[in-house]
């Protein structure tokens, strides 16, 4: 077997093991409602009241999996992921307050995504459903559903704000961010500039 070759193949497998691990996952207890005054004070500036981002650069969490938001928030709360703006926001709330913060987004209906370059579509859909083998990326469809709505643990990418998407895929290059999938970190450091850019658009072009 070629090397590129073998390389893809860990990678698939890599995912795939990923997806296993997170098949099981334990439904989510909580009041949405009760999040709705947290949401209001600490969220709703950088992601919308109703968790669709003004903000390019802020993610959206409108209908985003509500087992990957807790894991986040966790991660944000324990400076395991490190951001400045949100750290602070999470300090003093329990655990059920995040859980009911993760149901109150998943929730809520998420808004079609905004493409700002659609000549880099083509290229983002051939990445993002059949990876590069000749570099080792694989599919970002095995992980993230070929309708980037994600499941469990692993984040809906559809609608995604691109310039967003464009960010975490260079945190996860450049090591900044460690937490989540040691996959994605894999994935991004054999990226190009060009192919990160083409996915971001891809994905933000994505239905909801």
């Amino acid at each position: 077997m070629r090397f590129d070759r073998l390389i893809a193949s860990l990678g698939l497998a890599l995912c795939l093991g990923a997806v296993a691990g997170s098949a099981v996952a334990a439904k989510l207890q909580g009041d949405p409602a009760k999040a709705a005054p947290i949401v209001d004070e600490k969220c709703a500036g950088c992601h919308g009241p109703d968790g669709n981002s003004p903000a390019p650069n802020f993610p959206s969490l409108a209908g985003q999996n509500a087992n990957y938001l807790l894991k986040e928030m966790q991660a944000y709360k324990s400076q395991r992921r490190s951001n400045d703006m949100m750290t602070p926001p999470l300090e003093g709330l329990t655990d059920q307050d995040l859980a009911n913060i993760a149901l109150f987004f998943a929730k809520q209906k998420p808004t079609p995504g905004t493409v700002g370059n659609p000549d880099l579509l083509k290229l983002g859909a051939k990445l993002y459903l059949q990876g590069n083998p000749a570099s080792g990326v694989p599919a970002c469809d095995i992980c993230h559903g070929g309708d980037g709505h994600g499941r469990s643990y692993f984040p809906r990418v559809a609608a995604q704000g691109v310039d967003y998407s464009i960010d975490q895929f260079n945190q996860y290059a450049h090591d900044v961010r460690k937490s989540g999938k040691k996959i994605m970190r894999s994935v991004a450091k054999r990226l190009t500039e060009a192919e990160v850019k083409a996915i971001a658009e891809y994905m933000a072009s994505l239905a909801p």
